[in-house]
């Protein structure tokens, strides 16, 4: 089994065993997904190169540990996604001008806030992250009740309630979030 470092290396140095693999394992969910949501198979492969390409790019300037490969990439490509057809509908009439240097920094400063968010969302514990997967995934108190053990209702909504507060606080309490906050805000 490779793992994320690996991949990363192979992407980075261009070992084409690697990136074969990562090509014929991951990219059919990825074009699933795309086309799945108004895209075609040029659409999933243009996104998919991208997220790969972003990949190189930012560990290449800030390698940072990444626990699971496969589901970093498909954030990437759901986010390009996802702006890719925000750009479809916001297109005027026939002719819209695009600055693609600073569509792909707004990626890029976008991306960093998931990274950054991931990133905090594993600093808490095992049970906080289960809880509030559960929770951001759709499941609602009373589902949680059940499939957590908790006496109320109640309780579970407290314990959501102090997960939440743990990770806000995590995250408020990096000097980096105050940084990505500002570059947000001037654009």
């Amino acid at each position: 089994m490779i793992t994320s470092e690996e991949y990363i290396q192979a992407l980075i140095t261009g070992n084409r065993l690697v990136i074969k693999k990562i090509y014929d394992k991951l990219y059919p969910k990825i074009e699933r997904f795309v086309l799945t949501n108004q895209g075609d198979k040029d659409d999933a492969l243009d996104v998919f190169h991208d997220a790969l390409m972003y990949i190189i790019v930012t560990q290449k300037e800030k390698a940072k540990p990444i626990e699971s490969f496969e589901a970093y990439l498909f954030v990437i490509c759901k986010n390009l996604w996802k702006k890719t057809l925000k750009k479809r509908v916001t297109k005027v009439a026939d002719a819209t001008l695009i600055d693609e240097t600073t569509d792909l920094s707004l990626f890029i400063l976008e991306q960093e806030y998931v990274d950054f968010y991931i990133e905090k969302f594993n600093c808490l514990s095992q049970n906080c992250k289960e809880l509030l997967s559960s929770y951001f995934n759709g499941l609602n108190y009373q589902e949680i009740v059940k499939e957590y053990g908790y006496a109320t209702v109640n309780t579970a909504r407290q314990r959501i309630f102090k997960c939440r507060a743990k990770l806000i606080q995590l995250i408020k309490e990096d000097k980096r979030f105050k940084r990505m906050r500002n570059a947000y805000k001037e654009r």
